[in-house]
């Protein structure tokens, strides 16, 4: 039954009729208020997303992509964009900080994983980006980069076998990245020999270029596999690793030789010889002693000893050790090339010309000694007619017009004032090689004494863009 205020009574309970209405108009009005202040608020995230996309710097970007995240609550993906922005914009600090928000609100795509790691490498924190990256291989979904990117921090720590599995799993997926499958057949080089061959094998199929480096480690591994020791076998790799010019694998290598045979004394050597080349605090000293107290009567200890001497410029001690081991393998016109090169820097130009004209007597068939003795020739301006041009001109025949050879011929006839055979030498070169910066130089030179500027400036200009520093150098001189 109704009464007339509005209220229904039924078995002894009153109900009041406007308490339901009064809750859905209160929860309008709450709802109108709550619009009326975050709207805005949306409203201009959506317009910083739009300022975003339109900005003409990345750190602009970055900026408005984290004040739209902050203000549109669902699109906590929009942290990871600004972390992006930050990282192309060199900004890791920032970069990192936008990337834990995205974190932090689950909003990270596997590509944000392996930007977070890259931009605590780059901000030379390569721990904290490995622990990332261990991280994301946890996550749903990750992505196969982080197997290159773990490969190479575990490769930087000496922990070749572990970059080796990490890589394998990257290549497995990468199967035509050439450059992939070249550095896991360089890291197998340590530890499986058999599996490193078929992988760079494989790379150079992908990439020729790849070609010589993989011939090299080709015929080391097969040289290796030939000796029954197993840290002879390591010294062997171990150079190898060294002629492509991966020496910090070279020095894992000679380390290894040396820990499976402690008085292994070339292997002592060139564990010098690698720290040398990386630069290690000591430079190798050490390790030097410690092979020639080991083997004295090893040409290979004494000649590697005479490299270190003439590299810190005891040029005097340098010449001791390249005697002893010209004397111990006479034969080997490398430690003549040596002794000529220290005899030159003691300024004793005479007997340097005679070791140089010694190393082409016991190799007269490789163009590379007689080159050396052109080289020297030319360099300190002695016998230049009668020896350097014609062991020039021996070079070019022996390799059959090799443009580096030419270049050094065209250069001696340019030193001799033959000015119209040096030119075409010199032409002749950049026909086979057009990015030879040192005969551009040569020819600039040339075009120089001979009063052709134009020319002259043309050719330097190319070589100092070739990263010629001698070009530049003479570009100041007579084109300030």
């Amino acid at each position: 039954m109704q009464n007339t205020f509005g209220t229904f009574q039924r078995e002894g309970h009153i109900y009041n009729s406007f308490v339901p209405r009064n809750i859905v108009r209160i929860s309008l009005i709450l709802l109108s208020i709550l619009l009326a202040i975050f709207a805005p608020f949306i409203v201009s995230g959506y317009s910083e997303l739009k300022k975003a996309t339109t900005s003409s710097s990345y750190v602009e970007a970055a900026e408005h992509y984290r004040n739209a995240a902050q203000r549109i609550p669902w699109r906590a993906d929009l942290y990871e964009l600004s972390g992006h922005a930050y990282y192309y914009a060199k900004d890791y600090v920032q970069a990192d900080a936008a990337y834990q928000k995205a974190f932090y609100h689950h909003a990270f795509s596997p590509e944000g994983w392996v930007a977070w790691g890259d931009v605590n490498y780059l901000n030379k924190d390569p721990q904290r980006a490995a622990e990332i990256w261990e991280q994301a291989l946890e996550q749903k979904n990750p992505s196969d980069q982080l197997y290159s990117r773990l490969a190479e921090i575990y490769q930087s720590n000496g922990e070749t076998s572990k970059a080796a599995e990490y890589l394998q799993k990257y290549a497995s997926v990468h199967l035509d990245d050439a450059s992939a499958h070249y550095r896991l057949g360089l890291l197998l080089t340590l530890s499986d020999p058999n599996n490193a061959l078929s992988e760079l094998i494989g790379a150079s199929q992908l990439d020729p270029e790849l070609d010589s480096a993989v011939q090299t480690l080709r015929t080391t591994l097969n040289l290796a596999s030939l000796n029954d020791s197993a840290s002879a076998r390591l010294v062997i790799i171990g150079r190898g690793l060294g002629l492509v010019n991966e020496w910090r694998l070279a020095r894992a290598a000679f380390e290894e030789a040396v820990k499976t045979d402690e008085k292994n004394a070339e292997a002592w050597a060139w564990l010098g010889e690698a720290n040398q080349q990386i630069g290690v605090p000591e430079g190798g000293n050490t390790e030097l002693d410690q092979a020639l107290n080991l083997n004295p009567n090893s040409s290979t200890v004494r000649g590697l000893r005479g490299l270190y001497f003439q590299r810190v410029g005891n040029f005097r001690q340098a010449l001791t050790e390249f005697e002893a081991a010209a004397a111990l393998e006479p034969k080997n016109p490398t430690w003549f090339v040596s002794l000529g090169e220290s005899y030159a820097k003691l300024g004793d130009l005479i007997r340097a010309l005679e070791a140089y004209q010694r190393a082409t007597t016991l190799a007269p068939e490789d163009a590379s000694y007689w080159r050396l003795l052109a080289i020297f020739c030319g360099q300190n301006n002695v016998n230049v007619n009668d020896v350097g041009v014609p062991a020039a001109q021996k070079a070019v025949v022996l390799s059959k017009e090799d443009a580096t050879s030419l270049d050094v011929l065209g250069w001696l006839l340019l030193m001799d004032s033959r000015y119209e055979e040096a030119e075409r030498m010199l032409t002749h070169t950049l026909e086979l090689d057009s990015q030879n910066a040192s005969a551009h130089l040569h020819l600039g030179m040339l075009y120089l004494q001979t009063n052709n500027r134009a020319s002259a400036y043309d050719h330097l200009i190319k070589a100092r863009d070739l990263g010629n520093t001698d070009a530049e150098m003479i570009l100041k001189q007579y084109f300030p």
